[in-house]
């Protein structure tokens, strides 16, 4: 029983329904919000986008709230995400002035000095440090990173395709240790990272590598979304307040 215990531990997928059922209640969140994002501001002006985004993407995390799993929740999980920061920072800042440096693009000096009004701002504020910090977390670390590493052992009898499409079809399986496995992880990265724009990759990959490596070493899903939201708050208060707008463009 201990052993069942602790395996249960580790596996945040419910294990009664088949990775494809699972699919809509985690990708549902992300792609609401991610569609309301998209709509142009003469469509939707930014106050009612944040407010729009806000509403129904916490809608759909409560509706499907009953199928995901956190894990338990204690004080060091906040206090590793806290000495976690600088470093979290520091990997998604520094790649801006890299690629700046290598004359790839600078966007620090394509930044217009657009000032964005205070309201729109706290709704995107919020929406960033809660909402994103779940969703992604849950869809990306949670379901596509549990996903793949049940498919990665099948790439060699059913090819990489095969593979990944194949396992749909299965149910989550016990697990030992957390779902990290080199295909998992570079899965994982390349989602995280498709989520962002293109001036952004290098960033997203650096800071996705990193926290995965806390989840490795922390074993807790919170450490992971803690530090997602301290870290949207970070940039977002440094983008209004630091001079560093291009951060929360």
């Amino acid at each position: 029983m201990p052993a069942a215990l602790e395996t249960n531990a580790v596996q945040l997928l419910p294990a009664d329904r088949t990775l494809n059922d699972l699919l809509w209640p985690y990708v549902t969140p992300y792609l609401i919000f991610v569609g309301i994002a998209s709509l142009p501001e003469t469509i939707l002006p930014v106050e009612m986008g944040q407010a729009l985004k806000l509403a129904a993407t916490a809608a759909a995390l409560l509706f499907f709230g009953k199928t995901y799993r956190f894990g338990a929740f204690k004080p060091i999980h906040a206090a590793i995400a806290l000495l976690g920061l600088p470093v979290a920072l520091f990997c998604w800042i520094a790649p801006f002035y890299l690629i700046a440096a290598l004359g790839i693009t600078d966007v620090m000096a394509a930044a217009g000095g657009k000032t964005v009004a205070s309201f729109p701002f706290f709704l995107r504020l919020f929406n960033s440090v809660v909402l994103v910090a779940i969703f992604e977390e849950l869809f990306v670390r949670v379901y596509v990173m549990g996903w793949l590493y049940q498919a990665g052992p099948q790439c060699q009898e059913k090819g990489l395709l095969g593979s990944i499409v194949h396992t749909l079809d299965e149910y989550p399986g016990p697990l030992a240790a957390l779902p990290l496995s080199t295909f998992s992880v570079v899965g994982a990265t390349l989602v995280f990272t498709a989520g962002h724009r293109a001036h952004e990759y290098l960033s997203a990959i650096v800071y996705f590598l990193f926290t995965t490596w806390l989840y490795k070493k922390s074993g807790s899903l919170w450490v992971c979304i803690i530090i997602h939201g301290l870290t949207n708050l970070a940039i977002a208060l440094l983008a209004r307040y630091g001079g560093m707008g291009w951060l929360f463009s």
